[in-house]
């Protein structure tokens, strides 16, 4: 089928183009507010890819080409295997991309003796395509996990957290669309826990300052309040030990079946963060067989301060490795969880690529979406948090 067939069948004018001379769109995955999904054959690798490509009407929007650059870049800097991989990135120089968008162009617009090269100045980035499932699908379906299942997952982000931080990187908003649980290599049998979206990711220099300000206003809050840390929901300087926290809170709803603290407004949930003490998780779930040294090293991650924490990455895996020594036993006499397997299709490759919503992305459905809560990523004033905050006192 030609492309013109294809784009006009679909519906949609990327498809059948070729992005960067390598790229093959074939198929789209998803859409949302700063960008489509799309999957797309790099034949000379003989492999498909997922491509990202910024929205045209994003194309010109100076802080949304400067997150995607960001993401891109934080990606590229990480070889983990618990972190999704980043193929290729650039900006869109094409001349089926400016058809695809139905753009006319003057002879001024080219050198003599060559072709059109107007560039719609969208961006673009390629990753691996993954197949699974998010852990935030994972639990809707699970509700909670086996310890074993939920400190391996812990203990692979772990991994990746311990790669960027080492490189000035911190993800700042993990969550469990956030974390996509891939199927095993051939020849493996255990799932593999990976990193996603560091859409907005603060990447150090040297001198422990922002590469960029854009997501650092003074007063300003982002990240997804039921995961964040105090220090994040306060909108004071972050750290790595802020992604601890985080993780923390993906542990413990991995083992207790809800995060510590719930409230359909999102700024008294950061108040609670900030303020409240959560239930040990050993007493949340008495009956979900969570050790009591994983409990215990839970209530250190969850500490309001950031110097009662695992100090890095590192110390947290090796903590959380001697909490399930310690408990192997009784790990071991778990029952397992029914198997219910994840669907296979667009859906969860979508989520390999772009999490639950970085940029709105949402993958394709053929039922209604439910209605979202108020608890998913925001940026808010300190000001209003702080009256919250003085309430629940």
């Amino acid at each position: 089928m030609s492309r013109e067939a294809l784009a006009e069948a679909e519906g949609d004018p990327f498809l059948g183009i070729t992005i960067a001379d390598r790229f093959v769109i074939v198929g789209k995955l998803g859409a949302g507010s700063m960008g489509t999904v799309y999957r797309a054959r790099q034949e000379a690798m003989g492999r498909d890819v997922a491509i990202k490509i910024l929205r045209s009407d994003r194309a010109f929007d100076a802080q949304a080409k400067a997150r995607f650059t960001r993401e891109a870049r934080a990606m590229s800097l990480l070889r983990s295997p618990h972190t999704v991989t980043v193929f290729d990135f650039g900006e869109i120089v094409d001349d089926a991309t400016d058809a695809a968008f139905g753009r006319g162009r003057s002879a001024e617009q080219s050198s003599p003796g060559e072709g059109p090269t107007w560039s719609n100045g969208s961006l673009y980035l390629a990753m691996e395509l993954l197949e699974g499932e998010s852990l935030g699908q994972r639990l809707k379906r699970l509700r909670r996990l086996r310890v074993g299942d939920a400190a391996r997952f812990a203990r692979h982000a772990l991994l990746s957290l311990a790669e960027a931080h080492d490189k000035g990187i911190i993800h700042r908003d993990l969550k469990p669309d956030n974390l996509f649980l891939a199927r095993p290599p051939a020849g493996e049998h255990e799932e593999i826990c990976k990193v996603l979206d560091f859409g907005i990711a603060k990447v150090m220099t040297g001198t422990e300052r922002p590469v960029d300000a854009l997501e650092t206003q003074a007063g300003t809050v982002f990240g997804t309040p039921r995961y964040m840390s105090p220090e994040q929901a306060q909108g004071k300087p972050l750290d790595a030990r802020s992604d601890l926290y985080s993780l923390g809170v993906l542990l413990y709803q991995m083992l207790v079946g809800r995060p510590p603290f719930i409230d359909d407004d999102a700024v008294v949930v950061m108040a609670r963060h900030i303020k409240s003490a959560p239930a040990p998780a050993l007493e949340a779930a008495p009956d979900a067989g969570i050790p009591p040294s994983l409990s215990e090293l839970l209530q250190r991650a969850l500490a309001k301060r950031p110097e009662e924490r695992p100090r890095s990455a590192q110390e947290f895996i090796a903590e959380l490795d001697r909490a399930m020594d310690e408990a192997r036993p009784s790990v071991r006499r778990e029952r397992p969880a029914p198997a219910q397997p994840a669907e296979v299709g667009a859906t969860s490759e979508l989520l390999a690529v772009v999490g639950d919503g970085a940029d709105g992305s949402q993958p394709p459905s053929t039922s209604r979406p439910a209605p979202r809560k108020r608890t998913s990523r925001v940026a808010v004033g300190t000001v209003a948090l702080s009256l919250i905050v003085t309430m629940l006192a």
